[in-house]
């Protein structure tokens, strides 16, 4: 799916593609996961890395890419940087030097400490803000300060998903894209690429968490979601809370 020429939203994955700066775009990987989970007693399989690199293979295919962004949270423990984690990210570098992208990283708010290591790993990390060719990644967890006026604002940190019923009349938390307007500003509001990540409803959130949605109508933004192999575009978030409340009407 396409977001004018230069963007595209690859079909089924929370993976952007922009060809100006021959770019991919993920955010919020949450590496270590499953170590994490199993210090507190948690087990759960070690699937999040190998399902990250199989979707960027697919992405790599058939695009000129040599960058992937990381708009925050390659890691997910808060306090320190994990020996597994350690392990993880340095695998993932080697895979995405494999398909030959060079890894800039934004610091999102899990990825304390993660400057120790950006020579080790052959990372470029950025503690604030990187603009590309127009276009300002940064991760979400406090507002960007902006210069002169970009073509579009791209982040991370809100993990947003929507819910839809599926065949079986069941529903459903996907993954989705949120495309809008702050200040009169294109952006781009990328889903968690962690297997593991937990997802904020769009339909059903009172407050927004990043604080930048201070300053936008988030009823006005297009939730495009990710299902069954699909990138759909669902619509404007108002028309979403206003179907969910006519169906909740209907079941009472």
């Amino acid at each position: 799916m396409m977001l004018g020429k230069d963007i595209e939203l690859i079909d089924g994955k929370p993976i952007a593609y922009i060809k100006s700066i021959k770019a991919l775009v993920i955010s919020d990987i949450h590496l270590g996961y499953e170590a994490h989970s199993a210090r507190r007693g948690i087990l759960v399989p070690k699937v999040n890395l190998a399902s990250i690199e199989k979707m960027l293979k697919a992405a790599v295919n058939g695009r000129t890419a040599d960058v992937l962004i990381i708009t925050g949270d390659i890691k997910n423990d808060f306090s320190s940087v994990e020996t597994e984690e350690l392990n993880e990210i340095s695998d993932l570098v080697k895979f995405a030097r494999g398909q030959n992208l060079k890894v800039v990283l934004i610091k999102g708010n899990h990825d304390n400490f993660i400057e120790r290591y950006n020579r080790s790993f052959g990372m470029e990390v950025y503690s604030g803000p990187k603009e590309i060719n127009g276009y300002v990644f940064f991760h979400g967890d406090s507002v960007p300060k902006i210069g002169k006026r970009p073509k579009m604002l791209v982040m991370g940190h809100e993990h947003p998903s929507i819910s839809i019923t599926n065949a079986a009349g069941r529903k459903e938390s996907v993954k989705c894209f949120l495309n809008g307007k702050y200040k009169g500003i294109k952006i781009l509001v990328m889903p968690a690429v962690s297997y593991f990540a937990g997802n904020s409803s769009v339909i059903h959130a009172d407050r927004m968490m990043s604080p930048i949605f201070d300053s936008i109508d988030v009823e006005s933004m297009h939730a495009i979601a990710l299902g069954y192999g699909e990138t759909i575009d669902f619509g404007p978030v108002r028309s979403l809370r206003l179907a969910d409340r006519r169906a909740m009407g209907a079941r009472l």
